[in-house]
C-alpha cells in the first residue's frame, strides 16, 4: 500500500470537525456543501500541471486514482479475462462474489474518463461492491479510447461485450436475462446508449441500467451547473472541453446520437434506471435532466443527487465514508432488481 493511500485511509476515519479544520472554510455551491474529505483532497492535490502527452496524462491519472479507490469487498475475487472485440482482443477485469453458481446475475461495467483516460481497474472498489451486494459476476471492460480510436469505438466494444456474454452465458455461469449495464461518467453514456440500442434491436434486454454522474450530451454550454461548478475538483469545464476535443476532433461526430442519449426523442420502454448524480459536478444538470426525462417517458427510475459529493466519487471510496455509503446504496438498489 503506497503512502498516499495510507494517509487518505487514516484521514477517512478522523472526525468530521477535524477534517473541516484542515480543509478550510466549507465550499458551498448551489445550496450544496462539499464533503469535507473531498475538499481536503482537492486542497492536497493543488492545481494539476497540464499534460501535453496523452500517455503521460493517463499514467499520472491512473496512479492518482489507485490511491483514491476503495478496497475490494471481503470475499470478492478479481481476475482478468480477454474476449474478442471489433478490433481484436479486449481486456476486462472480472469481480466474482464469494459464492457463485452457474446462473448468477451479471453487471457489465464501463469506466469513466471522457473516453480518453482511465481503464477497467479505475472503479475496482465499486465493482467489488456490486459483486458482493448483487451476488453477481461483474465484468469491467477496457474499451478502446480516443483519440487513437474514433468514436463510437467505445460503444461498439460495449455492444461486443454484451453479445459475447449473451452467446456464452452458460459457459460463464451467467443468467442471460439478469444482465445489467452500469457505468460512471463516460461509462454512464455507454450504458445509456447501449440500453437504447438494445431496446431498438429487440431480443433479451438489460435487466437494469446504473448511471453514475452520467455524461449524456456533448453540449456543454456555460449555464447551470456547467457554470456554477466550472472549476470544482476533480472535473472542470476545461477538462470537459478537452475530452470533447479528444473524442470529437474538429467536432466530428459531436452531434452523433450515440454521443447524446439525452436528446433521443424516444426514451420509452428502457430498462429500470438507477441514477446517482453529484452536487459538485459541472454535468450534474444533464444527469438530473436525463433522470427526469426517463421518468416522464414512463420508465422505472430511482434517482439520487448526492449533494455533498463530486464527480468521480465511485472511484474515491478510500476518501470518505459518505462516498462508500453512496456506492453501497446504488449497489443495493441494483440488487433489488437483479438478485
Amino acid at each position: 500500500m503506497n503512502s498516499e493511500r495510507i494517509v487518505l485511509s487514516l484521514l477517512k476515519r478522523l472526525p468530521d470537525f477535524i477534517i473541516r479544520r484542515m480543509a478550510g472554510a466549507p465550499l458551498e455551491i448551489d445550496g450544496n456543501r462539499l464533503n469535507a474529505n473531498i475538499q481536503l483532497l482537492a486542497k492536497m492535490a493543488g492545481t494539476p500541471e497540464g499534460d501535453t502527452d496523452i500517455e503521460q496524462m493517463r499514467a499520472n491519472v491512473r496512479k492518482s486514482f489507485l490511491s483514491l479507490d476503495g478496497s475490494l469487498r471481503r470475499g470478492v475475487k478479481k481476475r482478468e479475462m480477454h474476449i474478442p472485440g471489433p478490433a481484436g482482443d479486449m481486456r476486462a477485469s472480472v469481480f466474482e462474489p464469494a459464492k457463485t453458481t452457474d446462473r448468477d446475475p451479471a453487471v457489465l461495467f464501463f469506466h469513466q474518463g471522457g473516453m480518453v483516460i482511465m481503464d477497467a481497474d479505475t472503479c475496482s472498489g465499486f465493482c467489488s461492491e456490486l459483486a458482493a451486494e448483487c451476488n453477481a459476476k461483474v465484468i469491467s471492460l477496457d474499451y478502446r479510447l480516443c483519440p487513437e480510436n474514433k468514436f463510437p469505438a467505445a460503444i461498439d466494444d460495449g455492444m461486443a461485450l454484451w453479445d459475447y456474454v449473451q452467446a456464452n452465458a452458460l459457459a460463464l455461469g451467467i443468467n442471460p436475462h439478469r444482465v445489467a449495464l452500469a457505468g460512471d461518467s463516460a461509462g454512464g453514456l455507454i450504458s445509456a446508449v447501449m440500453s437504447q440500442q438494445l431496446r431498438d434491436a429487440g431480443g433479451i434486454q438489460p435487466a437494469a441500467q446504473v448511471l453514475a454522474y452520467p455524461w449524456v450530451t456533448t453540449q456543454i454550454e456555460n449555464t447551470g451547473s456547467m457554470a456554477s461548478c466550472s472549476d470544482v475538483f476533480p472535473l472542470t469545464q476545461e477538462t470537459m472541453t478537452f475530452f470533447n476535443l479528444m473524442a470529437f476532433p474538429e467536432d466530428k461526430n459531436i452531434d452523433h446520437a450515440f454521443a447524446n442519449p439525452l436528446l433521443n426523442d424516444n426514451l420509452s420502454n428502457l430498462p429500470p434506471a438507477i441514477i446517482g448524480t453529484a452536487g459538485f459536478d459541472p454535468i450534474r444538470d444533464q444527469g438530473n435532466e436525463y433522470a427526469d426525462r426517463l421518468k416522464a417517458a414512463g420508465n422505472q427510475v430511482t434517482h439520487y443527487c448526492f449533494s455533498s459529493l463530486s464527480h468521480s466519487f465511485l472511484a474515491m471510496g478510500n476518501v470518505s465514508v459518505e462516498i462508500e455509503q453512496a456506492g453501497r446504496q446504488l449497489a443495493r438498489d441494483l440488487a433489488d432488481i437483479i438478485s
